[in-house]
């Protein structure tokens, strides 16, 4: 019966995050309140509205800001009051920021070759702002950091030239025109939920007020209690598992669950908490709704669905992508129709390529060639985005490249057919917002190329965070920072181990550690890092009358331990912890039905194709026979860098022919001189090559052909050694290709060779370059009886089979023959361990075991049973089909019970 366990979230009234009763005298008043973050600050104001509902009619909006917030609001105002240093420069944004950053480390002639500019304009840029903000003099930097500060030297005389100011230059004009009268002073500053204050905003906002004060939470006894768990994973299990808990037995509770490294755990806290709370959200057809709870992380605009399609389909501009890529790009609804058959066409054919990069415009020729048979319109979009960037200069500015973006994406059908939804509506939203910001990168007045302009682009969609807007909810997910301030009735802290708590260290490596620690810097002193986690556990501390403190005892085999800032918390074991109970389920008995019989294979009505792979199949696992030969479950193979196994293989098969359809018999084998020789299988290698080069000369280069050539003609010497030493012989086929019906089931065959002797007896021969024993012909369910049905659906009957091992340790014939001395190696049956006693007797064993396969994939015998390794080894692309995970845990649990 259908699972109708979901949680619905009902209209509850919640009590707000923040505790107004500390702050109200100072909003009362009128008092300017800051925050670290736009979060607490929302809070604040939030609880301040709800507050006066209450009771008053009317109230004015109260000073509440983030601090980054505030001093852009008062440059603001300075530049609307004509102060001349305010107007003199406009805000530097992100964008403007990393590219002159990376103009201007491109641009030092003197930096290490190892320094590259797109790897350290963010460092270089964090640097600086760190610089700023904890007032390092210039002298500090030209003594002790030389390359940084030539940097910085460069990168000042771009602002200047363009007319730019950052974020710290706002601060220093802020604090001139307080001290001109410019802006009048503030009274009283209240800050809330600050650890840390860095010396450039402590010296204005002490210069700006005589009443600077931090904001105190009421005071309560926490209750804290401290739990260990195995790993990572059981403490964010255990942390889901008693938010959810919480929020059954009370609706309106405000629950806390605090997280370090939040954006990295984001998906993982996402999934539990989805999978309590909606059940069936992950299955098909589920309509997305909002969250059943708040996470605070978000993730970079470039990496959500939407926008991650429309930068993908712009990477068509570039000569080659990955198959992966371009495997993502056919499998994103948000561009052209939503046809899947042509998509799926096109994945399919890019996937045999086996190659694990291919140039775009191979891709636009195999779209072409799938919508000659189904007609989507993918390849005249493709064609008329690739005649738009044609008609595009070398270099552009950066609007003329969004044009063209645009233009592209509008081409492509982006984003899509059908409706957004309201989460891919605000990715959108966010994407028209970051194409304002890029366009203002024409205020640099420079030229680049495409190649350039999208990678910025790309840049700039990394750099913006993401943050659904979803409405209040009991359960929230916080950062560390994110959670200071806020008042829960239940806080879980996670965590909290010695290797996290306090943080380690982490030094800038562009700066000297001792001017980083003189002038301190954040991450560079472990004292200071002691004494601000103290700060940040106490404050917490504070937040909940009922706190859990948990860490996880080991990461992987390293074992952990508590900090020792929780020491003489009460220690609590796993199962104290509070639990969503068991919901009560109708169950109805069910009838036991076996899956084991398909229905039997009708050949007037079914194409199978497989040839004896069928037969090496059925013997390994049923199931997977049935899965890959009659419903067509196949995965396309895996591609590769250079030549996999499977095109060697290939190839050392075309130089045998070759060579043998040329020399076709051993005696002119043994007339050709030693020049003779290398030069006919010098002349056979380059023939075989020659289509590889053409199909693919992205690999075939000079040097990867010089090697291929090596190892070929290598390979054949040393095989026509062994050849050499067979009594004589002649060739009678080659690569023949027989259509015939074993025990009515139809089978193509492809015989590498058959020989003749001068008194006239056969031998069939297959060619392997890797491992290959005469064990997997034997036994009940023989591996492979690709061989033995070469001989037993021969029209003439061979007198002996083998494999022909062509590799470098140890070229050799391995095989059975019906008398001895036909070839090297091969000898009859002896009847020890499983072989038969007589050539005949070993070929009735084939002809018993490969009808009996025949018979039970005929009859559609398909239970999921494993005969030997090989299906559970290199079929395991399957298991999503034949379920044995699912059916060895069923297992295991009956045993329990």
């Amino acid at each position: 019966m259908k699972d109708d366990s979901r949680i619905t979230k009902k209209p509850i009234m919640m009590r707000p995050l923040f505790d107004i009763d500390p702050l109200r005298e100072e909003l009362g008043k009128g008092a300017l309140i800051l925050t670290p973050n736009n979060r607490l600050a929302s809070k604040i104001r939030q609880a301040w509205g709800l507050s006066q509902h209450s009771g008053a009619l009317h109230w004015s909006a109260p000073e509440v800001y983030a601090l980054e917030q505030w001093i852009h609001e008062q440059w603001l105002r300075c530049c609307d009051a004509g102060f001349i240093e305010a107007a003199a420069g406009s805000g530097l944004g992100t964008a403007m920021e990393l590219f002159l950053w990376e103009q201007v480390v491109a641009e030092d002639r003197e930096r290490p070759a190892t320094v590259l500019p797109a790897n350290f304009a963010r460092l270089a840029s964090n640097s600086y702002v760190n610089i700023q903000n904890y007032l390092v003099p210039d002298t500090h930097l030209q003594q002790e950091a030389p390359l940084l500060w030539r940097w910085i030297s460069h990168f000042r005389e771009k602002l200047s030239q363009h007319g730019l100011i950052t974020s710290a230059d706002k601060v220093n004009i802020l604090q001139r025109a307080y001290s001109c009268g410019i802006l009048r002073a503030i009274p009283t500053i209240t800050l809330c939920g600050f650890d840390t204050l860095s010396p450039l905003h402590r010296k204005l906002l002490e210069g700006i007020s005589n009443n600077l004060a931090f904001a105190e939470p009421k005071p309560i006894l926490p209750q804290p209690q401290q739990v260990a768990l195995y790993d990572q994973q059981a403490e964010l299990t255990a942390a889901a598992d008693w938010a959810v808990a919480h929020y059954l037995a009370a609706p309106e509770a405000r629950i806390g669950i605090l997280v370090p490294e939040l954006p990295k755990l984001r998906n993982k806290i996402v999934r539990l908490l989805q999978t309590r709370l909606q059940p069936d959200y992950s299955e098909p057809g589920q309509v997305r709704t909002s969250a059943s709870f708040n996470l605070s992380a978000g993730i970079p605009l470039a990496e959500t669905p939407l926008i991650a399609s429309a930068l993908l389909l712009l990477t068509l501009n570039r000569a080659e992508l990955s198959l992966t890529d371009f495997c993502h790009m056919l499998n994103t609804p948000f561009w052209g129709n939503l046809s899947p058959e042509p998509r799926a066409k096109v994945e399919l054919l890019l996937r045999k390529q086996g190659r694990v990069s291919l140039r775009s415009s191979e891709f636009r020729h195999l779209v072409n060639e799938v919508e000659k048979i189904t007609h989507s319109g993918m390849s005249q979009r493709l064609a008329q985005m690739e005649v738009l960037r044609r008609s595009s200069p070398a270099t552009d500015g950066f609007s003329a490249w969004l044009a063209l973006f645009q233009q592209q994406l509008t081409t492509l059908g982006w984003p899509g057919e059908r409706t957004l939804d309201s989460e891919e509506y605000q990715q959108r939203q966010h994407w028209l917002d970051i194409l304002e910001q890029y366009q203002s990168l024409d205020q640099l007045n420079c030229k680049v190329s495409l190649n350039e302009a999208l990678q910025q682009l790309q840049q700039l969609a990394y750099s913006t965070v993401f943050q659904a807007e979803t409405p209040d909810s009991s359960i929230q997910v916080l950062g560390f920072l994110e959670g200071s301030g806020l008042h829960f009735d239940h806080l879980w802290v996670m965590g909290l181990d010695n290797r996290r708590w306090p943080q380690p260290t982490s030094l800038n490596p562009l700066l000297p550690v001792g001017l980083q620690r003189e002038f301190g810097m954040p991450r560079t002193d472990p004292g200071r890092e002691r004494e601000l986690a103290e700060r940040q556990l106490a404050n917490l501390m504070k937040a909940a009358s009922k706190v859990i403190l948990s860490y996880s005892q080991f990461d992987g085999d390293q074992q952990l331990q508590p900090t020792n800032l929780i020491t003489g918390t009460t220690k609590i074991e796993p199962d104290e912890l509070p639990r969503k109970p068991d919901q009560a389920r109708n169950f109805v008995a069910l009838e036991p039905v076996s899956c084991e019989l398909a229905p039997p294979l009708d050949t007037a009505k079914e194409t199978i194709r497989g040839g004896t792979r069928i037969l090496k199949n059925q013997a390994s696992c049923p199931f997977n026979a049935f899965a890959i030969h009659r419903l067509g479950a196949e995965q396309p193979r895996e591609p590769s860098i250079g030549l996999n196994a499977g095109d060697r293989g290939s190839l050392i098969h075309e130089c045998l022919r070759q060579l043998w359809q040329h020399l076709e018999n051993q005696q002119q084998l043994l007339a050709l001189s030693e020049p003779e020789l290398a030069s006919l299988i010098e002349s056979t290698v380059n023939t075989a090559l020659k289509p590889w080069q053409m199909r693919r000369a992205d690999l075939f280069g000079k040097a990867f052909t010089r090697i291929e050539q090596q190892r070929l003609g290598g390979l054949l010497r040393q095989w026509l050694t062994v050849e050499k030493q067979r009594p004589p012989f002649s060739v009678v086929s080659l690569e023949k290709h027989e259509n015939t019906q074993f025990c009515g089931l139809p089978l193509h065959l492809v015989i590498d060779r058959i020989d003749q002797f001068a008194d006239g007896q056969t031998v069939i021969i297959d060619y392997k370059t890797g491992k290959a024993t005469t064990n997997q012909w034997l036994g009940d369910r023989p591996d492979d009886l690709q061989l033995p049905l070469y001989l037993l659906c021969s029209e003439t009957p061979a007198s002996a089979i083998c494999f022909a091992l062509i590799n470098p340790s140890e070229p050799l014939f391995t095989g059975y023959s019906g008398t001895g001395g036909l070839l090297p190696g091969v000898a009859p049956p002896s009847g020890k361990k499983n072989e038969p006693e007589s050539w005949q007797a070993l070929m009735d064993h084939w002809q018993q075991a490969a009808a009996t396969l025949v018979d039970e994939f005929k009859a559609g015998y398909a239970a999921v049973s494993f005969h030997g390794d090989y299906a559970r080894r290199y079929q395991t692309e399957l298991e999503p089909l034949n379920r044995v995970a699912e059916r060895q845990q069923l297992f295991a649990d009956e045993d329990e019970v």
